[in-house]
């Protein structure tokens, strides 16, 4: 595996939540921070190789997590408009006005993000018009102009070249059809300023209210927060919104700033690229938090006040909305860890160079005993970690099961789980996990019931069916290594699924390498397993555009417990290697369905969610 390299935008909000502990609480936006705890963050960029565009606003502009998709703010679209000289960075806040935004410390994060060559776009107005509120309303002609010269400064000072944009119009019509301005005084204030300091502008109160008109009353509604109940997963009920966006409506206006800024070259010539025809919804990365939202940051090791990873997930409160960040120090910790349902947005991450250096191991088995009589623990109960709890994360580490076969001949079920996965929208990269049989369990909460789970730049290891259950699973970038029993003709399994029959998607391995040392044909791709009979548990599994070793079989599937593999949906793709052949016993995927077997296409699900765009030049989260 290669090495970890945390980017930056990891390490960033590590070092940002760094001066929070579970028992200190965090001070987030809308409480004043101190200096030190901006200074804690105001580290000096490293390996940037492209200016960024940084957005600061309110909602129209703000990047919105997975769970209000399809919401979105213009700045949240950018990059979907951006050629490859630059990146975006979205950092705006749902509910700020320049004041609150800047009271809250967050000016001072983004200022002390910037370097000579970035361009800082400064869009308030929305919030500044609450003068009831005296923590956000600002006067337009005296304390929205000071406020807004704060970051005009804070870019000048930093190198970087600071753009007014006005505020962005709502959806407003009269009766006889013409949209109206619903900003009063602010859209001004800002072109004063503009003039006065010389700061180029983006006057998106007039370009926005254009749009709104040639679009029509009806046509908007495609472009604001507009959903029918059921619609959108995120919205079962519904929604009506006339001043925030979809999708579509977010990568408009976005077109709108991106124009402006071509047309007076306030950016380089060829930064943007209008005339590309874009899915929005599809292609605007919504991450699982928005940025400004720092995590509780908990931290797990020798001398520290968690010396148990359990201890640290058992600190954290049922039913939060923020996520928890552990930090493992490097070494080996010896617990059964469980993660219940009721704790979602759970982060493990190890801080160790590579995933050896951090180990979370136990040795129970199926057969093994419960301590207070009760019985064996079983297949599921024997899981060195387990996870139910919904919007998981894990890197940099290693999961094991070091139950020792060889000195347990007389247990009859020596099952035993390293990792057991339940919690849909599960993201692991750069981890291990080790055992024989049943290494990794990749599971759902009930029969029929889909989550996902994905896998990437990971090692999994094991013999007999180390990879199972009835999840829908993505292995991506991936080494996949059979260990080798000794036999000369049968070294085990690598998967047994139990997808239900109503669920198209179950595992794909994608651009893997599957490797042992094993003998030559010696290895299964996988056996259809049907829990307690279960006719309905037809497994999918699909092995594309992977490199397969000598180890595997010349015929990999096979039957188990009576059901026939030919009647599971096994597939292969577009693989290579001593291992890979086309034959009557090696059922290939139509080329005709290959898009609809894709990476993206497992983990699409309902509510669309594609962390395969986390750190991409879709990412508007992305610090660099």
């Amino acid at each position: 595996m290669r090495r970890f390299e945390p980017n930056r935008r990891s390490m960033l909000a590590a070092v940002a939540a760094g001066a929070v502990t579970a028992a200190a609480g965090l001070a987030g936006p809308g409480a004043a921070r101190s200096e030190a705890a901006v200074r804690s963050v105001a580290l000096p960029p490293q390996g940037r190789t492209r200016p960024v565009i940084f957005v600061v606003g309110d909602s129209t502009s703000s990047a919105y997590q997975h769970s209000e998709r399809p919401r979105a703010g213009w700045g949240q679209a950018l990059p979907l408009l951006l050629g490859p000289q630059a990146d975006v960075f979205d950092y705006a806040w749902s509910g700020a006005s320049s004041k609150s935004f800047a009271d809250a410390g967050l000016l001072d994060e983004v200022v002390a993000l910037l370097q000579p060559g970035d361009y800082l776009l400064i869009s308030f107005g929305h919030n500044d018009e609450k003068v009831e509120d005296p923590a956000r309303g600002t006067d337009p002609q005296t304390t929205f102009k000071e406020y807004l010269q704060q970051y005009i400064d804070g870019a000048a000072g930093r190198g970087a070249k600071a753009v007014l944009v006005t505020p962005v119009e709502r959806r407003r019509f009269s009766a006889l059809g013409v949209a109206q301005d619903s900003h009063g005084a602010y859209p001004q204030a800002v072109r004063e300023l503009a003039a006065a300091t010389g700061t180029p502008l983006v006057d998106l109160t007039v370009s926005s209210k254009d749009l709104w008109q040639k679009l029509g009353a009806e046509g908007t509604k495609s472009h604001f927060l507009y959903a029918s109940p059921g619609q959108y997963p995120q919205y079962p009920q519904g929604v009506t919104d006339n001043t925030h966006f979809q999708a579509e409506g977010a990568l408009a206006v976005a077109r709108l700033v991106a124009s402006e800024l071509r047309a007076q070259q306030t950016l380089p010539p060829g930064y943007f690229q209008l005339d590309a025809g874009l899915d929005a919804r599809e292609g605007i990365y919504w991450p699982s938090e928005r940025p400004v939202d720092k995590p509780v940051v908990v931290d797990v090791g020798k001398g520290l006040a968690f010396q148990t990873v359990q201890a640290a997930i058992n600190s954290v409160p049922e039913g939060g909305t923020r996520r928890t960040l552990i930090r493992i120090q490097p070494g080996i910790y010896r617990e059964a860890i469980r993660v219940p349902a009721s704790k979602p947005r759970i982060s493990f991450l190890g801080l160790g160079e590579k995933a050896q250096d951090v180990v979370l191991v136990y040795n129970n088995a199926s057969g093994t005993p419960k301590p207070d009589g009760a019985g064996p623990y079983g297949t599921g109960g024997s899981a060195s970690v387990r996870i139910d709890g919904p919007d998981f994360t894990a890197a940099n580490l290693t999961f094991s099961n070091d139950f020792d076969e060889a000195a347990n001949q007389d247990m009859k079920n020596r099952q035993a789980v390293a990792l057991f996965l339940t919690g849909d929208r599960a993201v692991l990269s750069n981890v291990r996990c080790l055992g024989n049989q049943d290494t990794l369990l990749v599971d759902s909460p009930s029969r029929g019931v889909q989550a996902r789970f994905f896998f990437r730049d990971c090692y999994i290891e094991g013999d007999v069916d180390f990879i199972f259950g009835r999840g829908t699973a993505v292995f991506s970038g991936s080494e996949v290594r059979s260990l080798d029993r000794g036999s000369s003709s049968n070294n085990g399994y690598v998967s047994a699924g139990s997808l239900n029959v109503g669920i198209k998607h179950g595992y794909l391995f994608t651009g893997c390498r599957f490797k042992s040392d094993a003998a030559a044909g010696s290895v299964h791709l996988g056996r259809p397993w049907h829990p307690s009979g279960d006719v309905d548990a037809i497994a999918q599994v699909l092995i594309r555009d992977s490199w397969l070793g000598a180890h595997i079989s010349r015929a990999p599937w096979t039957d188990m417990s009576g059901f026939s593999w030919r009647e599971a949906r096994f597939h292969e793709f577009n693989n290579n290697g001593p291992g890979s052949r086309i034959t009557a016993d090696r059922p290939q995927l139509d080329p005709a369905l290959a898009k609809e077997f894709t990476l993206e296409a497992y983990l699409h699900g309902t509510d669309g969610w594609a962390p395969q765009l986390a750190g991409t030049r879709a990412d508007s989260t992305q610090r660099v």
